[in-house]
């Protein structure tokens, strides 16, 4: 799992569905615990473990709660959305979350924890072959090509380093999300390809 492929998605996902500002730092809250519980298998390979535990005092903290039951109802509420699980523990202890990938290029696999040689089930990239004639557009390690030059004129650097494609059509985003209807990052990488191209058709009228 990749933070900034889900930080993305997640903002998108924002766009069509309501949550409330204190349910989008909770979201914010578990991905942090998420990736700070990482595990690192015998080959030495970091993973995002599927699942992980986070006691209800360190919400009440960060969330600035003061009540049990109003961790129990925001994080119900967060459950609806159908973006987290959670399974609490029997002997009072910190409960079990998980949450679910908008990248849906992932999948659970086990490996073995290099300490303790625990078994412990991580998210994985999966080798999911793509529609015929169309590509992917998730990489994992977010290092796609970026054009520097972006919008600037003559083609100097941004100097805040940014990466400033010019915008298309929400008619032309619309045709990109119909052949992505059930990948919102996929379709968010595909817009942003079209932008990319864009950019290089209008560099190419002015040589």
């Amino acid at each position: 799992m990749n933070y900034l492929t889900e930080l993305l998605a997640f903002y998108r996902w924002l766009e069509t569905t309501l949550i409330s500002p204190i349910q989008q730092a909770y979201w914010h809250l578990l991905m942090c615990a998420n990736n700070r519980a990482a595990v690192r298998d015998e080959l030495g390979d970091w993973y995002w473990p599927v699942d992980f535990n986070l006691p209800n005092t360190v919400v009440m903290r960060f969330l600035g709660l003061k009540k049990h039951y109003q961790v129990v109802h925001l994080r119900d509420q967060l459950i609806r959305t159908g973006r987290v699980q959670y399974e609490k523990h029997p002997a009072q202890r910190a409960g079990t979350y998980r949450l679910h990938p908008f990248n849906q290029g992932l999948e659970a696999i086990w490996i073995t924890a290099e300490r303790g040689c625990v078994r412990t089930q991580v998210w994985n990239v999966a080798g999911s072959p793509s529609a015929p004639g169309l590509e992917t557009y998730i990489n994992p390690l977010n290092n796609k090509k970026a054009f520097l030059s972006g919008s600037i004129p003559e083609d100097t650097l941004s100097p805040n380093g940014f990466n400033l494609l010019p915008e298309i059509s929400e008619e032309e985003k619309a045709v990109i999300r119909a052949r992505f209807p059930d990948n919102d990052v996929a379709a968010f990488y595909a817009i942003w390809e079209a932008r990319e191209k864009k950019q290089m058709e209008t560099k190419n009228l002015w040589r």
